[in-house]
């Protein structure tokens, strides 16, 4: 595996990045067993979002973290203002809500590397980035 540092953190990220839309805690094996695999082949950089499987996704990833103890070796990609209800969601209010669930389900303090899901052209970026 080959591994990118960047900037602001401070485990490299692994070239190949593993999403995590289709795990889930209600087959946490199965998850545990697919993200086990990663680790084995030098994976390091796990993809997430806030609204993959309503946050399930994020729940197995902090299980599996947590059972094998090594947050502190792992990069963690989220993503938050995904547009729910039919509504644009890029708001300073609705990002920091994502953000601090995420946190939360997956029971980590930080997530290294945190992107907007979607855009909103019609949102001025200043406000989102102070």
């Amino acid at each position: 595996m080959e591994y990118q540092s960047l900037d602001g953190i401070p485990t490299p990220l692994s070239r190949i990045v593993q999403g995590t839309v289709m795990i889930s805690p209600d087959d946490q094996p199965a998850a545990d067993d697919l993200l086990d695999a990663v680790w084995e082949q030098g994976g390091r950089t796990f993809d997430t979002a806030h609204g993959y499987g309503m946050g399930k996704s994020e729940r197995a990833l902090g299980a599996w973290l947590a059972s094998r103890g090594v947050r502190d070796q792992t990069v963690i990609l989220g993503k938050g203002a995904h547009p729910y209800d039919g509504r644009d969601r890029v708001t300073p209010e609705d990002i920091t809500s994502d953000l601090h669930e995420s946190l939360d389900r997956m029971g980590v303090d930080v997530i290294d590397l945190y992107v907007l899901h979607r855009d909103n052209p019609d949102v001025p970026v200043g406000p989102i980035v102070d």
